[in-house]
């Protein structure tokens, strides 16, 4: 009789146990639910807000230059859709050469910078001699310094080396990035130093190592500096215009942005004018579109999953 009380309450209690852990289940998936869609709801009111303002402007662009919008309607769609406003933009102002400026610009800066960095986060990650943790300090120190209160040196650098009436006098002021050392030097020390060891072993010399193994294993932080420092580059304007100030023919799309205006009269230049910038950042998107999925993708740190 006794043992036949214990079996029922055993049963009873496995019986409880079990309800117990599935109700808590169902409360875990019930609050994982309603934070998914709380979740969802918040980015995409977030994505819109981001997203709205810059959809207005391409209306704008697309806009007849006849047209004359009512200030107290919002619109969605242009009333006569028309490219005529991209065709302006191009031919009234230096397009094509700005362009072209910016590409060797946004291009050469962040090549050189990038190696620069990929170097120098190898040698302070890697390498071991005296003196070590006093540069990565003082490196580390400049980040603290304002990047304005480095334009007068620069300047002057520029002007000393003669660089100032070239295109060079854009892209070698502020070529070590700090930020971009810090980056790459934070990634390399996720990598084995075991790996390198079996390198040397194997003959490689330092270079080799650097851009054989280190290289291919911090691809996801290359790319993320890539994309920063290309978006930054792209749209740099403040350098850009001490240098034309200093007599520099080179113009970049930045600097050419005060041409967007036709004077057309009316709306239309305000038409142009959006056309304008919707092309100056055209590029920027296919960028962030290309290299979006090597985005501080994370999955396999320093080639291990």
């Amino acid at each position: 009789m006794n043992n036949t009380k214990k079996i029922q309450r055993i049963d009873f209690d496995v019986a409880n146990e079990i309800s117990s852990r599935t109700f808590k289940k169902r409360k875990g998936i019930n609050g994982s639910l309603s934070f998914k869609i709380f979740a969802y709801i918040f980015l995409s009111l977030i994505a819109f807000c981001q997203i709205f303002p810059f959809y207005l402007k391409i209306v704008d662009s697309w806009q007849s230059p006849e047209t004359i919008p009512n200030s107290d309607v919002l619109y969605l769609w242009p009333e006569h859709f028309t490219l005529k406003n991209y065709i302006s933009a191009v031919q009234v102002s230096e397009f094509w050469t700005a362009l072209l400026n910016t590409i060797i610009h946004t291009v050469c800066f962040t090549c050189i910078s990038l190696f620069i960095a990929i170097i120098v986060a190898y040698t302070l990650t890697k390498l071991e001699f005296k003196g070590k943790k006093i540069v990565a300090n003082l490196l580390l120190a400049t980040m603290m310094v304002p990047g304005e209160v480095l334009m007068i040196p620069n300047y002057i650098i520029a002007l000393r080396l003669g660089i100032n009436a070239s295109i060079w006098g854009l892209i070698l002021p502020g070529i070590v990035n700090v930020f971009g050392i810090f980056l790459l030097k934070q990634y390399m020390s996720t990598i084995p130093d075991s790996v390198l060891e079996s390198a040397q072993m194997d003959g490689c010399n330092e270079f080799k190592k650097i851009f054989r193994i280190i290289v291919p294993m911090s691809k996801p932080v290359i790319i993320t500096y890539v994309i920063l420092t290309v978006v930054s580059t792209w749209n740099e304007y403040l350098w850009p215009m001490i240098m034309q100030s200093s007599g520099s023919p080179v113009k970049t799309l930045q600097l050419i942005m005060y041409k967007f205006y036709p004077g057309l009269g009316s709306y239309a230049d305000g038409f142009v004018r959006s056309a304008g910038m919707i092309l100056i950042t055209i590029p920027i998107i296919i960028v962030y579109i290309t290299f979006q999925k090597y985005f501080l993708k994370q999955n396999n740190i320093a080639g291990m999953k």
